[in-house]
């Protein structure tokens, strides 16, 4: 069994868990089972249950935790505004999400940072975005403008080829 996210190195901001089951919650009562996205050879598709903004994915080499520390090194607890429900088009599956707000200075500057580390990212324009759900293509029609979800961030979660730690501010 393969886990497509483990293949570089990723660096995620975690919503502050007494949120998190809510928002798992809302991709849930949204989204219904029958159509999720699934591979029985990955299962890291389906719904999202862990609620993260990724801030880069592509590290390569793999990050040490000097340089995540280095990359967090001042950050306090911020939040984020989660601004429309909408999706990604990918060739296999969609991708259900949250957009956030790009205007969020903390994750903008954390992104900046993340991109002067050596990295292999396919995505260079950052789309600040959380995932409910991995859906099967056009299965999901709805989309909803003009949210303003504020939601707060104190952790961090880095994933990758020599394994996965937790950063709470």
């Amino acid at each position: 069994m393969s886990n497509r996210h483990v293949e570089k190195g990723c660096l995620m901001a975690l919503v502050e868990p007494t949120y998190g089951p809510h928002i798992v919650r809302i991709g849930k009562t949204a989204i219904p089972p029958e159509i999720l996205y699934t591979d029985p050879e990955d299962p890291t598709y389906g719904y999202d249950e862990e609620p993260h903004v990724t801030l880069k994915y592509g590290f390569l080499p793999d990050l040490q935790k000097r340089d995540v520390a280095n990359i967090l090194k001042g950050v306090k607890p911020f939040n984020i505004v989660l601004k429309a429900l909408s999706q990604f088009n990918n060739d296999k599956y969609d991708v259900v999400k949250f957009d956030v707000d790009k205007n969020n200075q903390q994750l903008m500057e954390l992104r900046q940072r993340c991109d002067r580390l050596p990295n292999d990212d396919s995505y260079p324009d950052y789309h600040p975005h959380m995932t409910l759900a991995y859906v099967q293509k056009g299965k999901f029609p709805y989309t909803k403008d003009g949210l303003n979800i504020v939601i707060p961030i104190n952790g961090f979660k880095y994933s990758g080829p020599n394994g996965k730690y937790y950063i709470n501010l």
